[in-house]
């Protein structure tokens, strides 16, 4: 289950206001991850660790409360598109 929730959790994260424009590198992963992983938990625990509508609508709806490390993260993806 962890494996598929980081991997949702990585599209969740970059495609939360932003459209995926640019290829995910494995470093870019990596880095959404680890940053991620704990506000994930903390706002989205009910949700369904896939790539859904309602686990991204968790993640925009909660941007402004994630933890700066998930904030750049997702910003730093965001600037290589």
């Amino acid at each position: 289950m962890l494996v598929r929730f980081g991997l949702g959790l990585i599209f969740v994260a970059a495609a939360s206001s932003v459209a995926l424009a640019a290829p995910m590198t494995p470093e870019d992963k990596a880095a959404l991850q680890q940053q991620c992983a704990g506000d994930f938990t903390t706002f989205c625990a009910g949700l369904p660790p896939e790539d859904g509508p309602e686990t991204q609508a968790c993640f925009q709806k909660n941007m402004s409360q994630l933890s700066p490390g998930c904030q750049n993260a997702i910003q730093a993806y965001k600037k290589k598109g």
